[in-house]
């Protein structure tokens, strides 16, 4: 009953906004893009910074400037991820002809990779943070603050753990099928 009702003119009109809603993401998506190019120069900026002082840091000033230098990698490469799949999951598909420069693993990567690599991506930035607190637990962080990143990293693995679990058990149930 209810295609019947959908069949004329307010139906497909409204099947045409719903359809036509998923280009509101596009404006979201160039600011995620224009983002990164934000968080590129604020990489180059904190580069250069590390680069003239490096003879005047302590091993372990060394050692942050690098976690904070990955951890602004880790973000960039989770935005693109988000971006680029992104784009394609929700407004259009890719046209990898038009694109030739696109990355291969856009053209194999299915839902549920995406969401394992933005779960390793986050597991690794909770990491990263975590390793940052801990080497400056003497100076200025609370091993209340370490308890909470600490949480917060069993739980972003827990997640992850259930998350392979859970496809993996549905796999199966799909090729018994």
């Amino acid at each position: 009953m209810m295609a019947a009702e959908m069949s004329g003119w307010p139906g497909r009109f409204i099947v045409r906004i719903v359809l036509l809603s998923r280009w509101a993401m596009v404006p979201l998506f160039l600011g995620l893009a224009f983002a990164l190019v934000l968080l590129v120069v604020a990489f180059a900026a904190r580069l250069w910074a590390f680069a003239l002082q490096i003879f005047s840091l302590t091993e372990t000033a060394v050692i942050m400037e690098l976690l904070n230098l990955i951890d602004l990698v880790l973000v960039g490469g989770l935005m693109v991820i988000v971006i680029q799949s992104g784009y394609e999951n929700f407004v259009e598909q890719i046209d990898r002809r038009q694109a030739p420069e696109s990355p291969a693993w856009m053209m194999r990567i299915s839902f549920f990779e995406l969401k394992l690599k933005l779960f390793a991506s986050l597991m690794a930035i909770a990491a990263i943070t975590l390793l940052k607190a801990l080497m400056r637990l003497e100076t200025d962080v609370s091993e209340t603050q370490v308890r909470w990143l600490m949480a917060a990293s069993v739980l972003f693995l827990a997640a992850y753990a259930v998350l392979a679990f859970t496809e993996r058990f549905a796999g199966t149930s799909r090729r018994a099928e």
